[in-house]
């Protein structure tokens, strides 16, 4: 990381850490008005709904195929790795590399290009780069795992403005909050985590301030603020021993996994009353890492905007979120091939504005949410460009959503209209070559646009005939536009260049996908003794997807053989089960996700060589975990298993087959005071060799799975 930006982040989080932790308010003191904070209406950025293991007695969490992971399991359970957690969610997945500290979320086999909307608090990741033969090309989240509150998953179609344009579903990184750092009945405070261990997790540590009180001296009002800064630092790392050449030594010059993450974050909320809150909000990533031949800088700064009325009228409750995310990329100039010193940025920014009403029809109650949103992708690039165009793809949405509660039964019914708009670079056609006419001047060479819209309808029927087990159908259509770098894709020069607009496609048709969804929940407590809680959830997909859009090699006229983005004629079905639950008697608990899903997939002739990728899963994945509690519940052991079956990595067109593993990981923490909490793990305890399912040719070639890792840290509040 630079200097200047480790100086910037470092300056940054402890003007805001003193200002949450220690300037004297003269109104710091004052208890917030607890009956008035528990009665105000839930306000806020719109997240994506979990799935709440420990709720309410008896009652579930809601039809859909939705899941939930902690700030804190991410830590304990996955050694702070939040890939490892999005693969021990039922349905989902991850394009996992050894160097590459990107995230790429994968959901029912779709990912990349804007398949699976990947958020930071609600704002829209869209970060590409094509950088070798080992990147996909798709999307890219970056972010601090240490400043993460939990990670929510919705699977199929998205309500609201994140479903804008998505076509599997969406997963949200929720960052830390003021309640995340408090303690119960305090109005300021500290968090800090701090974490040593082996095998290249040599630390990770952060700390955050927050405090919260009442605006004014008679108590009304309320505000609160907080900060914090995180950093990471990663070395090389052991592989799993085994039996082939390379197997329990470290990574190789070309996949070392070294780096170095460092993030910051502030956040302010200001209600002067109980109608209007106020929040805005600031993260910041900032990192270095070796992949695909360079040495790659990337710092990425979200900015949040929110406002929440609340009228004291049914019909009329507003929510508007605005964002600005700004992504940069640089390579250095010292390292590497033909594109020594590439400059990337990707802008994101739009907003939302949504209305809330609830009301009686008959002897129902019904809630009606509708809305707007946009949001835009600007993408851009220096010269040395490669096989990224530089472009803007625009996409507004317009959604209505109601749902209606009668006795047993529950309708969802939802539209959308959901408009894009791509603008970009064409780059010069030679005359006799593609639709150029011979004989005339140079075609292409200018900005060219294209656009459409698709209406979407959503439904969805659950039935709780008895208190705690319900049954739910749901059928939905969902798409997904071109993107600028499938429509303007333009080969990829050596060094600086435009590439030809003789590989560009501006006919590409939206994918478009109509879905069934079957599920059944249940939350039943006092099961078999007094006190505990069975949680379970068993859902059933089917997918139908048209017009999926793959890389592979055309005959151009006047050209010849030339990869091209196309559409694949034909429908492509998807379909599978997941299944996610728990039970927790307290001193004793058991959880576990089961996936077994068919994804296959048309797979493009420039596919695994960096024009794409596969995004098939593995046929069956699972994660099995249980402990005991001990000693009033101040000491948690737990112990988990995960087993990946056989997949397929995409190469030149093929896939080829990866093969199963199945990996054992220990926990344990211990409260040391009710401040306190130890922690300590052990990741792959067997040090078995394994290739990580999902990571393109790397899964095939190399045996790149971490080894044997032991972690020993502790959790402090003040």
């Amino acid at each position: 990381m630079s200097g200047r930006l480790s100086a910037y982040y470092l300056r940054a989080s402890a003007i805001a850490l003193f200002a949450a932790a220690a300037i004297p308010f003269p109104l710091l003191a004052q208890q917030v008005d607890e009956e008035t904070r528990d009665a105000a209406p839930e306000r806020g950025r719109t997240v994506l709904p979990p799935l709440v293991l420990n709720q309410a007695p008896g009652t579930v969490s809601g039809p859909g195929p939705v899941s939930s992971t902690d700030g804190e399991d991410v830590q304990l359970r996955f050694g702070g790795n939040p890939q490892e957690a999005l693969r021990a969610t039922p349905g989902t997945f991850t394009r996992q590399v050894s160097n590459q500290p990107g995230i790429e979320v994968n959901i029912r086999g779709l990912s990349g290009f804007g398949r699976v909307n990947a958020m930071i608090d609600g704002v829209p990741q869209t970060f590409r780069n094509v950088a070798g033969h080992a990147s996909s090309g798709g999307s890219m989240l970056y972010v601090q795992p240490e400043l993460l509150g939990g990670i929510d998953v919705v699977r199929g179609p998205v309500s609201g403005a994140a479903g804008a344009g998505t076509l599997a579903g969406a997963a949200n990184f929720r960052t830390l909050s003021a309640d995340d750092v408090l303690l119960e009945g305090r109005n300021s405070g500290i968090l800090t985590r701090q974490t040593i261990g082996t095998n290249g997790y040599d630390y990770s540590g952060m700390v955050a301030g927050a405090m919260r009180g009442a605006l004014r001296a008679d108590g009304s009002g309320r505000f609160s603020i907080m900060a914090g800064f995180a950093r990471s630092n990663f070395s090389n790392y052991e592989r799993g021993r085994g039996d082939r050449p390379g197997d329990g030594e470290e990574l190789p010059a070309g996949l070392n996994a070294a780096n170095s993450p460092t993030g910051a974050i502030l956040k302010v909320e200001i209600a002067p009353d109980s109608q209007h809150e106020f929040r805005l909000g600031w993260r910041g990533y900032d990192n270095e890492f070796d992949y695909g031949s360079y040495r790659q800088g990337l710092t990425n700064s979200t900015f949040t905007a929110d406002y929440s009325y609340r009228s004291g009228h049914p019909l009329l409750n507003l929510d508007f979120s605005a964002y600005y995310n700004d992504t940069d990329m640089t390579y250095d100039g010292e390292i590497g091939g033909s594109y020594r010193g590439r400059e990337t940025e990707n802008l994101g920014y739009g907003f939302n504005l949504t209305n809330t009403a609830r009301f009686s029809l008959g002897g129902a109650s019904g809630t009606m949410v509708t809305g707007i949103s946009y949001g835009a992708d600007d993408y851009r690039v220096n010269a040395l460009r490669g096989g990224n165009p530089p472009g803007e793809l625009r996409r507004s949405s317009a959604f209505s959503e109601a749902t209606l509660q009668s006795g047993i039964y529950t309708l969802n019914a939802g539209l959308r209209y959901d408009h894009w708009r791509m603008s970009g670079y064409q780059p010069p056609i030679a005359p006799g070559v593609g639709d150029c006419p011979p004989g005339g001047p140079t075609c292409g060479d200018a900005t060219v646009n294209r656009s459409g819209g698709r209406v979407l309808p959503r439904l969805q029927l659950a039935a709780e005939p008895i208190q705690g087990l319900q049954f739910s159908a749901g059928y939905s259509h969902t798409f997904r536009p071109p993107t600028v770098q499938e429509m303007l894709f333009s080969l990829i020069p050596i060094g600086a260049g435009v590439g030809t607009g003789a590989a560009n496609n501006l006919n590409l048709e939206p994918e478009t996908a109509r879905s069934w969804e079957l599920g059944a929940n249940l939350a039943r407590d006092n099961v078999f003794s007094h006190g505990d809680a069975l949680r379970l959830r068993v859902g059933y997909f089917s997918s139908r997807i048209d017009n999926f859009i793959v890389n592979d090699f055309v005959n151009v006229p006047g050209r010849g053989v030339t990869a091209m983005w196309v559409n694949r004629p034909g429908t492509t079905h998807m379909r599978g089960w997941e299944i996610e639950g728990s039970y927790d008697m307290r001193n004793a608990f058991v959880n576990a996700s089961f996936t077994k899903a068919r994804t296959d997939q048309p797979v493009g002739q420039g596919a695994g060589i960096g024009n794409g990728d596969s995004g098939i899963l593995p046929d069956t994945y699972y994660t099995l975990g249980g402990g005991v509690r001990l000693f009033d519940e101040r000491l948690t052991l737990g112990a988990q298993m995960r087993y990946v079956g056989e997949g397929q990595a995409a190469y030149f067109g093929s896939v080829q087959p990866t093969d199963s593993y199945r990996l054992y990981d220990l926990y344990a923490s211990y409260d040391v005071t009710d401040t306190i909490r130890a922690h300590f793990s052990v990741e792959n305890v067997t040090n078995v060799a394994y290739s990580y399912a999902g990571s393109g040719m790397e899964a095939r070639e190399l045996r790149s799975g971490r080894g044997l890792t032991a972690r020993l840290g502790f959790t402090a509040r003040f």
